[in-house]
């Protein structure tokens, strides 16, 4: 990117003309700078904190962030800082033939225990029947379905199995809308019948349940269980981890184990290691945004958010020391940018540097 590419870049930020990327790669590369990269003058130190507070996550839903623009734009300008920076650690990575993309919308849907769908290889909004159910492809990774009435498998189990690199999006048959994330299982029955609607989760999902009082909604995950009437919550259990992470963002939920209950309320968090059961109040603003196409990152350790990364773009991590997985980072990443462009965003804040080999990426202290 050119000095000239950034300038106009940050014009269009300050007159409100950014695409959504846009605005997500300006923000991620400030929120991402860090103190000790060369660059940080004692006048460049000043306006950088004024400007800190007023683009932080939490205050930037009181300010309108647009007419604090024009500062960053002074920031990123001293002594062609954004230019500088991004050529010299382009320097540093060195990068397979072919930049790894996000693959985005892919999943198998497997209907009761015959049939299967790719569902890459139907068009939106064209309708596949199987098993006696009628799957329909719409819009921006979503899938519905219709049992016909006289299909036998009204209560056979189906799966929708979403690979590395994906994402899909499905309406159960109560209206409960699920959004799996990439690697995770979903197992649900083709309708409701008896008393209780209940599923099961490996992997990551976002849930957001239709009220039902006298059906309660129950997600099992390894060896927990959490019961539902109406609400939204994030599960995170996927098989190679020991911890199984339930965030409450609206509603009541229960999380069951064999240690005992507990009652979530909206902002709590249980962390669930088959051992013991810890709760705690959630960065939910960090939690959900990979359903939004978002990386958002609070504080966290480098080793959580390759994790992250390496299911999105299907790549493989090792890090050169143990210390450097637990160096935390802040600041935001469009999931739709290329694994080049991501590992750019935490390289220019000076303290980690990144090697591509094929499908692997190296990661060492700067």
């Amino acid at each position: 990117m050119t000095e000239k590419e950034i300038t106009d870049l940050l014009k269009r930020y300050t007159n409100q003309q950014c695409t959504k990327d846009e605005i997500i790669f300006v923000e991620s590369w400030y929120n991402s700078l860090d103190y000790k990269h060369p660059i940080q003058v004692n006048e460049f130190e000043s306006i950088k904190h004024q400007t800190w507070h007023l683009l932080d996550p939490q205050r930037r839903k009181k300010r309108n962030i647009y007419q604090y623009a024009a500062m960053l734009i002074g920031i990123l300008l001293l002594s062609t800082a954004a230019y500088f920076i991004v050529q010299n650690h382009k320097e540093d990575l060195s990068h397979s033939p072919i930049a790894m993309q996000p693959v985005s919308y892919q999943a198998m849907l497997i209907v009761g225990s015959k049939d299967s769908i790719d569902l890459n290889s139907l068009q939106i909004g064209e309708t596949k029947n199987a098993n006696g159910i009628n799957v329909k492809k719409l819009e921006n990774g979503m899938i519905s379905y219709e049992v016909q009435t006289d299909s036998k498998s009204m209560s056979e189990w189906n799966k929708l199995i979403v690979p590395r690199g994906g994402q899909y999006k499905i309406k159960l048959a109560d209206n409960s809308l699920v959004v799996v994330n990439s690697e995770s299982e979903l197992q649900f029955p083709s309708r409701f019948t008896g008393n209780e609607r209940r599923i099961k989760m490996v992997g990551e999902g976002y849930f957001e349940v239709t009220k039902n009082s006298y059906k309660p909604f129950i997600i099992n995950s390894k060896d927990q269980e959490v019961t539902v009437l109406g609400t939204k919550f994030n599960i995170q259990a996927y098989r190679n981890e020991n911890n199984i992470t339930t965030t409450l963002l609206e509603g009541k939920v229960k999380v069951s184990s064999p240690k005992g209950d507990i009652v979530l309320l909206p902002g709590d968090q249980t962390v669930y290691n088959g051992e013991n059961m810890m709760v705690s109040k959630a960065k939910t603003s960090s939690v959900t945004t990979w359903k939004d196409d978002i990386f958002l990152f609070e504080g966290e350790p480098l080793g959580k958010i390759m994790q992250q990364m390496s299911r999105w773009y299907n790549i493989e991590v090792k890090f050169d020391t143990k210390d450097i997985a637990r160096m935390r980072f802040t600041g935001s990443i469009s999931k739709y940018q290329t694994i080049d462009q991501a590992l750019h965003l935490l390289e220019i804040t000076g303290k980690v540097k990144f090697r591509i080999d094929n499908q692997t990426i190296y990661v060492k202290a700067n």
